[in-house]
């Protein structure tokens, strides 16, 4: 499981992109003879990009981070990075994408992870408390299991016969014998013991062996917690219960499905009813909260003005729907068409304009003064633009564009086979930009004032800040003069550098 020759397949590839670029170094440092071959490199000669057999393979180094990407495309991809932020910062992680989504091996500092899903999944980590766990499963969802350095866990599940798994789904701990015939689960200081699930089973408090819950589906069924009791009989047709047991003003409801029901509190400040359930329901809670639906899900209008959730929301479905909370706002039209959200979270200010499925765009303002905007007109273009607080940009716009997911998502998917669909595309970084059509037919990369182009077989051209090169054919070199950026700095000519110094009393 823990894959431990996982690096040795690469070893041939790493080689190859080595002499590539250490063999070639007699070749220009922008030279284009896709799809055959093409490389560009720094002005010190140092790797940049790299493709041999477009699309096949393909190798870059990010010459900010350093960080060095190898793919063989679409099967496999290994990505070195330094100090990444989306994992554990300060240690350095190595990856392994396979067929992605589907596997994935990674380690750094503090973990490894491997996955090839639905074969296998495997996890050492670092847990919380600071002790090395494990966790695994094989033919998902067949085989379950895990330990922890301190004994404390060590689980195995083998669905449907057995299993012994913690925090899994919504539950601390779940086990069961013959999957749905017994299963316990443990949440909160309660014990359930589930027989046929859902059919029957009951619920205890450990603390006390109080029976909060039972039921035998669909004859009967009961709950009694602290505040709440509900008794079914022919479950779903006959219901009662209590809420608010405890307290000032506790809230009867009783039902004969589908029929009628009625809901009211001992005070009356609380009522409703329902009628054909679920077509035809009211509910009012005096001064705090309404809520009307008719001929649901057709039309919907909802009131609640509780301090801790308060919800402003109505609906004539499809058409249009309104909802207001505390910290978002929405739009609907023509259900699930037309959207226009805004989200205040605690990473900032979010809004989200859909129209589906030919438009959306996702602007974000965070509160440490970044930006991130996005906008997508499927299937044919991209622009994703994150702007940083010290005011220092990445993003990138891409023609054509059909894959509609975008960050955790997308990982690893973009990178294995948009060169299927990509006609042209634009990255930039920083002072870091570059461009490129189809198969590289046209390719365009500026670093500062280091300016790289070409076209396959006919021509490359270099600016590398002191002189401009254009080669025929790639090979044969026609000299430009100075660098476009050199020309104009007054300092490379010294009439001109003596004019600005010393100006004649004309000039004055």
């Amino acid at each position: 499981m823990r894959s431990p020759g996982v690096r040795r397949p690469w070893r041939g590839l790493i080689l190859l992109a080595i002499l590539a670029c250490t063999g070639c170094t007699w070749l220009p440092n922008e030279f284009n003879l896709s799809p055959l071959y093409r490389q560009r490199l720094d002005k010190d000669g140092n790797l940049l990009e790299l493709d041999v057999l477009w699309p096949l393979i393909h190798i870059e180094k990010d010459p900010v981070d350093q960080d060095l990407d190898i793919r063989l495309r679409p099967f496999v991809r290994r990505l070195e990075i330094s100090e990444d932020e989306n994992w554990i910062a300060g240690y350095d992680a190595v990856e392994y994408q396979y067929l992605a989504p589907l596997g994935l091996y990674r380690r750094d500092g503090e973990q490894t992870r491997s996955r090839f899903f639905p074969l296998w999944s495997y996890t050492d980590r670092i847990g919380s408390d600071g002790l090395r766990e494990t966790d695994w499963y094989a033919l998902f969802p067949l085989f379950w299991g895990g330990t922890r350095e301190d004994g404390e866990e060590d689980y195995f599940g083998f669905f449907p016969f057995y299993a012994d798994l913690p925090n899994f789904l919504i539950q601390e701990r779940i086990t069961y014998i013959l999957f749905p015939l017994y299963t316990r689960t443990k949440k909160s200081g309660r014990t359930g013991h589930h027989i046929l699930w859902p059919l029957g089973g009951w619920g205890v408090r450990d603390e006390t062996g109080e029976v909060l819950w039972a039921r035998a589906l669909p004859f009967f069924s009961r709950t009694d917690h602290t505040e709440t009791t509900h008794t079914t009989i022919l479950w779903p047709f006959i219901s009662w219960g209590v809420t608010n047991k405890s307290g000032p003003d506790p809230v009867h409801r009783w039902l004969i499905w589908p029929f009628f029901g009625r809901t009211e509190s001992e005070s009356g400040r609380a009522w409703g009813w329902t009628f054909l359930n679920p077509f035809f329901q009211y509910l009012e809670i005096e001064g705090r909260r309404k809520k009307l639906d008719l001929f649901w899900p057709i039309f919907r209008y909802e009131e609640d003005l509780s301090e801790s959730s308060p919800v402003y929301q109505w609906w004539v479905w499809p058409l249009v729907a309104r909802t207001v909370t505390n910290d978002q706002w929405a739009w609907n039209f023509l259900w699930p068409l037309i959207w226009w959200q805004e989200y205040d979270d605690p990473e900032g200010l979010q809004q989200q304009r859909w129209f589906l499925p030919f438009y959306w765009t996702v602007n974000r303002d965070g509160v440490d003064e970044s930006t991130d905007d996005f906008d997508h007109v499927w299937p044919v273009y991209h622009r994703d633009v994150v702007t940083y607080p010290d005011g220092t940009e990445e993003g990138e716009w891409s023609l054509l564009s059909p894959f509609p997911y975008r960050d955790s998502t997308a990982r690893g998917i973009s990178e294995a086979y948009d060169w299927l669909w990509t006609l042209a595309r634009r990255r930039w970084r920083g002072d870091d930009d570059r461009f490129e059509l189809f198969a590289h037919l046209y390719s365009s990369r500026t670093r500062g004032d280091h300016v790289q182009k070409s076209v396959p077989f006919l021509f490359n051209y270099e600016d590398d800040g002191e002189d401009r090169v254009l080669r025929l054919f790639q090979f044969i070199p026609i000299p430009l003069g100075p660098s476009a950026s050199k020309s104009n700095d007054p300092a490379s000519d010294p009439a001109a550098a003596e004019q600005a110094t010393n100006p004649s009393e004309d000039s004055e």
